[in-house]
């Protein structure tokens, strides 16, 4: 899957536009807060979002898999003089940082890439492992009203091959589930459309046990 981002991100540099999405600009309202300072990116891209929130005084960590995003993002980083610390990454491996090291996790339209339940669970088990007490995990994944649910070819268990793009869509209850097992709190759930795809924004805090 790396190569297909690879091949999006030499194409089209700006693919996601540059612009910080809506979604991040409803959680730094969140961050700032809960006093947020240093941030963990999982899926990073080419960095809009990351930019963002580096540009507004938050130590940012940004993981991506795809080393032309990677690439771009630490030229952009240095170039702006931000508190970005980039790194070539695949969150199916341990993350490579210590206990409760973040304020808070935030990834846009990752989780809702292919992976297996088991490889979810790792994933949320990780994020909850790096964050901090009462840390913040915030995270949005397409849901089934987008309206490409459904179409394309069904490679898993609401997975589906939508133009080489194997997305998962889930169901608020899906969410529920999976942050309560994993330890975490659920704080709100929105949807919205971002064009031209359909998403849950979810915030959820680690729980205390």
């Amino acid at each position: 899957m790396s190569e297909v981002w690879n091949k999006v991100y030499k194409s089209d540099i700006a693919f996601f536009g540059e612009e910080p999405s809506n979604f991040a600009l409803l959680c730094f309202n969140h961050m700032k807060t809960n006093n947020v300072t240093r941030l963990l990116e999982l899926g990073a891209g080419h960095g809009r979002d990351t930019t963002f929130f580096a540009s507004n005084g938050i130590e940012v960590d940004a993981l991506d898999y795809s080393i032309i995003a990677v690439e771009l993002l630490d030229k952009i980083a240095k170039k702006k003089r931000l508190p970005i610390k980039t790194q070539i990454f695949d969150v199916k491996n341990p993350l490579p940082f210590p206990d409760s090291f973040f304020n808070a996790v935030y990834s846009h339209m990752l989780i809702n890439m292919k992976f297996s339940y088991n490889e979810l669970h790792f994933i949320f088990s990780e994020i909850r492992r790096v964050l901090k007490p009462k840390g913040l995990n915030f995270f949005s994944v397409r849901n089934h009203h987008d309206k490409l649910y459904g179409k394309g070819k069904e490679v898993g268990r609401g997975i589906y091959d939508i133009k080489g793009f194997e997305i998962r869509f889930f169901t608020e209850k899906e969410i529920r589930d999976l942050a309560s097992e994993a330890g975490f709190e659920t704080l709100w759930i929105r949807e919205e459309y971002e064009e031209p795809v359909t998403l849950y924004l979810v915030s959820t805090r680690k729980s205390i046990s």
